[in-house]
Protein backbone atom coordinates (compact mmCIF):
# COMPACT_ATOMS: atom_id res chain seq x y z
CA UNK A 1 0.00 0.00 0.00
CA UNK A 2 2.54 2.01 -1.25
CA UNK A 3 1.05 5.78 -2.45
CA UNK A 4 1.71 8.85 -0.65
CA UNK A 5 2.40 9.97 2.46
CA UNK A 6 0.62 12.10 5.23
CA UNK A 7 1.32 13.03 8.91
CA UNK A 8 -1.37 12.05 11.41
CA UNK A 9 -1.34 10.86 15.18
CA UNK A 10 0.75 7.74 15.41
CA UNK A 11 -3.02 5.88 17.57
CA UNK A 12 -5.38 7.88 15.22
CA UNK A 13 -8.76 8.10 16.17
CA UNK A 14 -11.16 6.09 14.24
CA UNK A 15 -11.58 6.51 10.58
CA UNK A 16 -8.08 8.15 10.36
CA UNK A 17 -7.52 5.18 7.62
CA UNK A 18 -10.67 5.98 5.95
CA UNK A 19 -8.57 9.84 5.53
CA UNK A 20 -6.01 8.37 3.46
CA UNK A 21 -7.59 5.24 1.68
CA UNK A 22 -4.72 3.66 -0.40
CA UNK A 23 -2.58 6.46 -0.21
CA UNK A 24 -0.71 6.18 2.74
CA UNK A 25 2.89 4.86 2.82
CA UNK A 26 2.38 1.50 4.72
CA UNK A 27 2.46 2.66 8.62
CA UNK A 28 3.51 6.28 8.48
CA UNK A 29 -0.26 7.54 8.72
CA UNK A 30 -1.70 4.65 10.21
CA UNK A 31 1.06 2.53 12.06
CA UNK A 32 -1.06 2.03 15.21
CA UNK A 33 -4.34 1.82 13.31
CA UNK A 34 -7.73 -0.56 15.07
CA UNK A 35 -6.58 -3.93 13.48
CA UNK A 36 -4.77 -4.50 10.23
CA UNK A 37 -6.18 -8.13 10.89
CA UNK A 38 -9.82 -6.59 10.51
CA UNK A 39 -8.71 -4.91 7.87
CA UNK A 40 -7.72 -7.76 5.71
CA UNK A 41 -10.98 -9.47 6.72
CA UNK A 42 -13.26 -6.43 6.96
CA UNK A 43 -12.89 -4.57 3.81
CA UNK A 44 -15.33 -2.33 4.15
CA UNK A 45 -15.68 0.73 5.96
CA UNK A 46 -18.50 3.58 6.63
CA UNK A 47 -17.34 6.60 8.62
CA UNK A 48 -17.06 10.35 8.87
CA UNK A 49 -16.70 13.66 11.10
CA UNK A 50 -17.78 16.80 12.20
CA UNK A 51 -15.89 19.90 13.11
CA UNK A 52 -16.42 22.49 14.77
CA UNK A 53 -14.39 25.63 15.41
CA UNK A 54 -14.69 29.14 16.89
CA UNK A 55 -11.18 31.44 15.40
CA UNK A 56 -10.19 34.54 17.25
CA UNK A 57 -7.72 36.84 14.56
CA UNK A 58 -6.49 39.78 16.13
CA UNK A 59 -7.12 41.62 12.53
CA UNK A 60 -10.56 41.62 12.94
CA UNK A 61 -11.41 40.99 9.40
CA UNK A 62 -15.08 42.35 8.77
CA UNK A 63 -15.56 39.93 6.19
CA UNK A 64 -15.30 37.21 8.87
CA UNK A 65 -13.15 35.34 6.55
CA UNK A 66 -9.18 34.19 6.87
CA UNK A 67 -7.29 34.84 3.75
CA UNK A 68 -5.36 32.16 2.21
CA UNK A 69 -6.72 28.81 3.24
CA UNK A 70 -9.47 26.78 2.75
CA UNK A 71 -9.08 24.60 5.78
CA UNK A 72 -10.53 27.25 8.38
CA UNK A 73 -11.59 29.77 6.06
CA UNK A 74 -14.11 31.71 8.76
CA UNK A 75 -12.87 33.48 11.73
CA UNK A 76 -14.55 35.35 14.48
CA UNK A 77 -17.85 33.08 14.71
CA UNK A 78 -18.74 30.14 15.64
CA UNK A 79 -18.41 27.68 12.61
CA UNK A 80 -19.52 23.92 11.78
CA UNK A 81 -16.47 23.94 9.83
CA UNK A 82 -16.83 20.75 7.67
CA UNK A 83 -19.23 17.61 7.94
CA UNK A 84 -18.00 14.61 6.48
CA UNK A 85 -19.18 10.84 5.36
CA UNK A 86 -17.91 8.43 3.23
CA UNK A 87 -17.62 4.62 2.38
CA UNK A 88 -15.05 3.03 1.12
CA UNK A 89 -13.64 -0.93 0.23
CA UNK A 90 -9.98 -1.36 0.23
CA UNK A 91 -8.38 -4.88 -1.36
CA UNK A 92 -6.86 -7.15 1.19
CA UNK A 93 -3.33 -8.15 0.68
CA UNK A 94 -2.17 -10.60 -1.32
CA UNK A 95 -5.66 -10.89 -3.46
CA UNK A 96 -7.40 -9.51 -6.87
CA UNK A 97 -9.84 -7.19 -5.73
CA UNK A 98 -11.72 -4.06 -6.58
CA UNK A 99 -11.11 -0.84 -4.72
CA UNK A 100 -13.80 1.99 -4.14
CA UNK A 101 -13.92 5.12 -2.18
CA UNK A 102 -17.03 8.00 -2.33
CA UNK A 103 -16.43 10.86 0.71
CA UNK A 104 -19.16 13.41 0.69
CA UNK A 105 -19.11 17.14 2.52
CA UNK A 106 -20.20 19.89 3.46
CA UNK A 107 -19.46 23.39 5.46
CA UNK A 108 -17.48 26.64 4.77
CA UNK A 109 -14.46 24.60 4.36
CA UNK A 110 -15.59 22.52 1.36
CA UNK A 111 -16.88 25.70 -0.03
CA UNK A 112 -13.62 26.99 -0.09
CA UNK A 113 -11.53 24.20 -1.15
CA UNK A 114 -14.00 24.18 -3.90
CA UNK A 115 -13.93 28.41 -4.92
CA UNK A 116 -11.45 28.16 -7.28
CA UNK A 117 -12.94 25.13 -9.28
CA UNK A 118 -12.84 26.38 -13.13
CA UNK A 119 -15.51 26.93 -15.14
CA UNK A 120 -13.90 26.05 -19.14
CA UNK A 121 -15.85 28.55 -21.62
CA UNK A 122 -16.33 30.78 -19.09
CA UNK A 123 -20.23 32.31 -19.05
CA UNK A 124 -20.64 29.41 -21.40
CA UNK A 125 -20.00 26.33 -19.25
CA UNK A 126 -21.91 24.00 -18.39
CA UNK A 127 -21.77 21.13 -15.98
CA UNK A 128 -19.31 22.54 -14.23
CA UNK A 129 -17.90 24.80 -11.38
CA UNK A 130 -17.71 25.18 -7.30
CA UNK A 131 -21.51 24.61 -6.79
CA UNK A 132 -21.28 21.28 -9.42
CA UNK A 133 -18.30 19.90 -7.26
CA UNK A 134 -18.40 21.44 -4.00
CA UNK A 135 -20.26 18.48 -1.80
CA UNK A 136 -17.91 15.30 -3.28
CA UNK A 137 -14.69 15.33 -1.11
CA UNK A 138 -13.21 12.00 -3.07
CA UNK A 139 -14.89 9.59 -5.75
CA UNK A 140 -12.62 7.09 -7.34
CA UNK A 141 -12.90 3.12 -8.30
CA UNK A 142 -9.76 0.81 -9.25
CA UNK A 143 -8.37 -2.72 -9.05
CA UNK A 144 -5.54 -4.22 -6.52
CA UNK A 145 -3.84 -7.10 -7.96
CA UNK A 146 -2.15 -9.52 -6.62
CA UNK A 147 1.12 -7.79 -6.43
CA UNK A 148 0.20 -4.74 -4.73
CA UNK A 149 -0.15 -3.18 -8.12
CA UNK A 150 -3.36 -0.41 -7.61
CA UNK A 151 -5.02 1.07 -10.79
CA UNK A 152 -7.90 3.95 -9.85
CA UNK A 153 -9.47 6.54 -11.55
CA UNK A 154 -11.77 9.25 -10.51
CA UNK A 155 -10.98 11.92 -7.30
CA UNK A 156 -8.48 11.36 -5.04
CA UNK A 157 -7.01 12.92 -2.38
CA UNK A 158 -3.55 14.44 -3.61
CA UNK A 159 -0.44 12.96 -2.14
CA UNK A 160 1.90 16.00 -2.17
CA UNK A 161 2.43 17.98 0.53
CA UNK A 162 2.23 17.14 4.32
CA UNK A 163 -0.91 16.46 5.92
CA UNK A 164 -4.73 16.56 3.95
CA UNK A 165 -7.98 18.91 4.02
CA UNK A 166 -9.41 17.07 6.91
CA UNK A 167 -7.87 18.14 9.62
CA UNK A 168 -9.29 15.71 12.35
CA UNK A 169 -6.31 13.47 10.91
CA UNK A 170 -3.29 16.47 11.11
CA UNK A 171 -0.50 17.34 13.91
CA UNK A 172 -2.17 20.66 13.76
CA UNK A 173 -5.40 21.98 13.55
CA UNK A 174 -4.56 24.67 10.88
CA UNK A 175 -2.29 23.84 7.77
CA UNK A 176 0.70 25.18 6.65
CA UNK A 177 0.96 27.90 4.16
CA UNK A 178 2.44 24.98 1.34
CA UNK A 179 -0.50 23.00 1.89
CA UNK A 180 -2.92 25.83 1.12
CA UNK A 181 -0.58 25.85 -2.16
CA UNK A 182 -0.53 22.41 -3.97
CA UNK A 183 -2.95 20.42 -4.61
CA UNK A 184 -5.98 18.99 -2.14
CA UNK A 185 -7.25 16.45 -4.55
CA UNK A 186 -6.04 15.08 -8.20
CA UNK A 187 -8.58 13.87 -10.97
CA UNK A 188 -7.46 11.03 -13.07
CA UNK A 189 -6.01 8.04 -13.44
CA UNK A 190 -3.59 7.11 -10.64
CA UNK A 191 -1.00 4.04 -10.60
CA UNK A 192 0.60 2.52 -7.84
CA UNK A 193 2.87 -0.15 -7.71
CA UNK A 194 4.97 -1.49 -4.92
CA UNK A 195 8.62 -2.38 -6.13
CA UNK A 196 9.50 -4.40 -2.86
CA UNK A 197 8.77 -4.09 0.70
CA UNK A 198 10.44 -0.35 1.01
CA UNK A 199 10.81 0.80 -2.15
CA UNK A 200 7.17 2.05 -4.47
CA UNK A 201 6.64 4.04 -7.46
CA UNK A 202 3.69 5.66 -8.87
CA UNK A 203 2.72 7.23 -12.01
CA UNK A 204 -0.77 9.90 -12.21
CA UNK A 205 -2.13 11.31 -15.58
CA UNK A 206 -4.88 13.88 -14.15
CA UNK A 207 -6.81 16.95 -15.29
CA UNK A 208 -4.69 19.43 -13.66
CA UNK A 209 -3.48 21.51 -10.20
CA UNK A 210 -6.93 20.56 -8.16
CA UNK A 211 -9.47 20.59 -11.29
CA UNK A 212 -12.51 18.33 -11.61
CA UNK A 213 -12.99 20.53 -14.87
CA UNK A 214 -9.81 21.22 -17.23
CA UNK A 215 -8.74 24.63 -18.66
CA UNK A 216 -7.23 23.56 -21.43
CA UNK A 217 -7.74 20.19 -23.48
CA UNK A 218 -4.12 18.53 -22.73
CA UNK A 219 -3.51 16.55 -19.41
CA UNK A 220 -0.96 17.20 -16.35
CA UNK A 221 1.58 14.50 -15.64
CA UNK A 222 2.64 13.30 -11.99
CA UNK A 223 5.60 11.10 -11.26
CA UNK A 224 5.97 9.64 -7.35
CA UNK A 225 8.41 7.74 -5.68
CA UNK A 226 7.95 6.41 -1.61
CA UNK A 227 10.99 4.97 0.49
CA UNK A 228 9.92 3.16 3.63
CA UNK A 229 12.93 1.33 5.54
CA UNK A 230 10.89 1.07 8.58
CA UNK A 231 7.86 1.25 9.83
CA UNK A 232 8.93 4.87 11.45
CA UNK A 233 10.38 6.74 8.98
CA UNK A 234 9.68 7.37 5.18
CA UNK A 235 10.58 9.43 2.57
CA UNK A 236 8.61 10.51 -0.46
CA UNK A 237 9.20 12.98 -3.82
CA UNK A 238 6.81 13.70 -5.92
CA UNK A 239 7.01 15.76 -9.65
CA UNK A 240 4.38 17.25 -11.24
CA UNK A 241 4.49 18.88 -14.75
CA UNK A 242 1.78 20.13 -17.28
CA UNK A 243 -0.46 22.90 -18.60
CA UNK A 244 -2.11 24.96 -16.19
CA UNK A 245 -3.45 27.71 -18.26
CA UNK A 246 -4.86 27.62 -21.99
CA UNK A 247 -1.68 27.50 -23.26
CA UNK A 248 -0.49 23.79 -23.91
CA UNK A 249 2.84 24.43 -25.14
CA UNK A 250 5.59 23.08 -23.78
CA UNK A 251 7.38 26.39 -22.52
CA UNK A 252 4.28 27.01 -20.59
CA UNK A 253 4.40 23.73 -18.65
CA UNK A 254 4.37 24.11 -15.01
CA UNK A 255 7.13 22.19 -13.07
CA UNK A 256 6.59 21.32 -9.50
CA UNK A 257 9.03 19.14 -7.13
CA UNK A 258 7.91 18.56 -3.26
CA UNK A 259 10.37 16.19 -0.91
CA UNK A 260 8.96 15.15 1.97
CA UNK A 261 9.67 12.47 5.21
CA UNK A 262 8.16 11.71 8.17
CA UNK A 263 9.59 9.81 11.96
CA UNK A 264 6.88 9.09 14.04
CA UNK A 265 6.63 7.08 16.63
CA UNK A 266 3.82 6.70 19.66
CA UNK A 267 5.44 9.34 21.99
CA UNK A 268 7.28 11.72 19.31
CA UNK A 269 7.34 12.34 15.80
CA UNK A 270 8.80 15.03 13.37
CA UNK A 271 8.50 15.37 9.18
CA UNK A 272 9.64 18.16 7.07
CA UNK A 273 9.45 19.15 3.39
CA UNK A 274 10.61 21.33 0.86
CA UNK A 275 8.82 22.05 -2.61
CA UNK A 276 9.97 24.57 -5.48
CA UNK A 277 7.80 25.10 -8.49
CA UNK A 278 7.83 27.00 -11.65
CA UNK A 279 6.30 28.41 -14.97
CA UNK A 280 6.33 30.22 -17.79
CA UNK A 281 3.32 32.67 -18.00
CA UNK A 282 2.49 33.17 -21.55
CA UNK A 283 -0.98 34.67 -20.71
CA UNK A 284 1.28 37.93 -19.43
CA UNK A 285 2.96 40.34 -21.01
CA UNK A 286 6.34 38.93 -21.69
CA UNK A 287 5.97 35.76 -20.68
CA UNK A 288 7.69 36.44 -17.48
CA UNK A 289 8.92 33.53 -15.47
CA UNK A 290 7.56 33.02 -11.94
CA UNK A 291 8.31 30.68 -8.89
CA UNK A 292 7.83 30.01 -5.74
CA UNK A 293 9.59 27.90 -2.78
CA UNK A 294 8.43 26.36 0.51
CA UNK A 295 9.92 24.30 3.43
CA UNK A 296 8.31 23.05 6.87
CA UNK A 297 9.12 21.21 9.87
CA UNK A 298 6.49 19.91 11.94
CA UNK A 299 7.04 18.05 15.46
CA UNK A 300 4.56 16.47 17.58
CA UNK A 301 4.99 14.80 21.27
CA UNK A 302 2.80 12.86 23.42
CA UNK A 303 2.83 13.90 27.09
CA UNK A 304 0.13 11.83 28.48
CA UNK A 305 -1.49 8.92 27.04
CA UNK A 306 -3.80 5.87 28.54
CA UNK A 307 -4.02 2.37 27.43
CA UNK A 308 -7.47 0.25 27.64
CA UNK A 309 -8.38 -2.78 26.78
CA UNK A 310 -9.78 -3.57 23.64
CA UNK A 311 -12.75 -4.01 24.35
CA UNK A 312 -12.72 -0.58 26.40
CA UNK A 313 -11.01 0.81 23.27
CA UNK A 314 -13.59 3.53 22.89
CA UNK A 315 -11.97 5.14 26.81
CA UNK A 316 -8.95 5.77 25.04
CA UNK A 317 -7.13 8.73 26.40
CA UNK A 318 -4.39 11.29 25.00
CA UNK A 319 -3.20 15.02 25.33
CA UNK A 320 -0.59 15.54 22.38
CA UNK A 321 1.58 18.80 21.32
CA UNK A 322 2.26 19.80 17.77
CA UNK A 323 4.65 22.72 17.03
CA UNK A 324 5.29 24.19 13.10
CA UNK A 325 7.63 26.50 11.77
CA UNK A 326 7.27 27.33 8.08
CA UNK A 327 8.43 29.37 5.64
CA UNK A 328 6.99 30.32 1.85
CA UNK A 329 8.83 32.27 -1.09
CA UNK A 330 5.65 33.57 -3.44
CA UNK A 331 8.40 35.50 -5.17
CA UNK A 332 6.04 36.52 -8.17
CA UNK A 333 2.74 36.45 -6.32
CA UNK A 334 1.60 33.40 -8.22
CA UNK A 335 0.34 30.85 -5.48
CA UNK A 336 -1.14 33.88 -3.02
CA UNK A 337 -1.14 37.02 -5.56
CA UNK A 338 1.33 39.00 -3.75
CA UNK A 339 4.98 38.99 -4.58
CA UNK A 340 6.52 38.27 -0.03
CA UNK A 341 7.52 35.84 1.35
CA UNK A 342 5.20 34.07 4.54
CA UNK A 343 6.74 32.94 7.64
CA UNK A 344 4.48 31.10 10.29
CA UNK A 345 4.39 29.64 13.47
CA UNK A 346 2.07 27.03 14.81
CA UNK A 347 2.03 25.54 18.40
CA UNK A 348 -1.22 23.24 18.95
CA UNK A 349 -2.75 21.13 22.07
CA UNK A 350 -4.81 18.35 21.20
CA UNK A 351 -6.65 16.39 23.69
CA UNK A 352 -8.42 13.48 23.14
CA UNK A 353 -11.28 13.27 25.28
CA UNK A 354 -12.54 9.58 23.80
CA UNK A 355 -11.40 7.60 21.03
CA UNK A 356 -13.33 9.34 18.85
CA UNK A 357 -13.86 12.90 20.88
CA UNK A 358 -11.06 15.50 20.13
CA UNK A 359 -10.42 19.19 21.36
CA UNK A 360 -8.01 21.39 20.31
CA UNK A 361 -6.78 24.77 21.13
CA UNK A 362 -4.38 26.41 19.05
CA UNK A 363 -2.61 29.25 18.53
CA UNK A 364 -0.45 30.62 15.01
CA UNK A 365 1.24 33.67 14.06
CA UNK A 366 1.82 34.93 10.22
CA UNK A 367 3.78 37.45 8.96
CA UNK A 368 4.07 38.37 5.59
CA UNK A 369 6.67 40.79 3.67
CA UNK A 370 4.22 42.24 0.80
CA UNK A 371 5.35 46.12 0.89
CA UNK A 372 1.29 46.39 1.28
CA UNK A 373 0.53 43.87 3.63
CA UNK A 374 -1.14 40.73 2.91
CA UNK A 375 -4.47 39.18 5.75
CA UNK A 376 -7.49 41.15 5.72
CA UNK A 377 -8.23 43.52 8.52
CA UNK A 378 -10.77 45.61 9.89
CA UNK A 379 -13.12 47.03 6.54
CA UNK A 380 -9.67 46.09 4.36
CA UNK A 381 -11.08 42.91 3.22
CA UNK A 382 -10.48 43.18 -0.63
CA UNK A 383 -7.05 41.70 -1.55
CA UNK A 384 -6.16 45.12 -3.36
CA UNK A 385 -7.63 46.66 -0.52
CA UNK A 386 -5.38 49.64 1.52
CA UNK A 387 -4.74 48.92 5.29
CA UNK A 388 -4.61 45.38 5.06
CA UNK A 389 -2.19 43.80 8.06
CA UNK A 390 1.42 42.36 7.92
CA UNK A 391 1.13 40.16 11.05
CA UNK A 392 -1.65 38.00 12.17
CA UNK A 393 -2.38 36.58 15.13
CA UNK A 394 -4.95 33.48 15.61
CA UNK A 395 -6.44 31.43 18.20
CA UNK A 396 -8.38 28.31 17.59
CA UNK A 397 -11.01 26.27 19.79
CA UNK A 398 -12.18 23.13 17.75
CA UNK A 399 -13.96 19.98 18.48
CA UNK A 400 -14.19 16.73 15.92
CA UNK A 401 -16.04 14.14 16.49
CA UNK A 402 -14.72 11.05 14.41
CA UNK A 403 -16.95 7.49 13.81
CA UNK A 404 -15.89 4.59 11.66
CA UNK A 405 -17.22 0.66 11.17
CA UNK A 406 -15.68 -1.14 9.36
CA UNK A 407 -18.09 -4.73 7.83
CA UNK A 408 -18.01 -7.18 5.16
CA UNK A 409 -16.45 -10.38 4.98
CA UNK A 410 -13.13 -11.55 2.98
CA UNK A 411 -13.52 -11.48 -0.81
CA UNK A 412 -13.31 -15.40 -1.87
Amino acid sequence: MIAGLYIMMLAPVPGADGATRGDVTATVASAASQDVDEKETKPWEVGGFVDINYAFNSNLPGSHVNRGTAVQPRTGEFTPNLAVVYVRRDAPTGRLAPTFELALQAGPSADALMSTEPTPGGESSRYAGAEVWKHIARANVGLRTRRGTEVSAGMHVSPVGIGIHWSPFNWNYTVSWELNSVPYYLTGLRVAHPLNERHGVQAWVVNGWQTLADVNKAPAFMIGYTYTPSPRFAFAEFAYFGPDNADIKLRAWRMFSDAQFTYNTPRFGVGGLFDVGGERRTDLEGAPWQMWMTAALFTRWQLLASKPSVKEAWKQRSWDMAARPEWFWDRDGRMFGVPQQLIGLTFTNDVRVLAGLTLRVEYRYDRSTGANGFFYRGAATADTAVGLGRDQHTVFFAVAGVLAHRFGGAPR
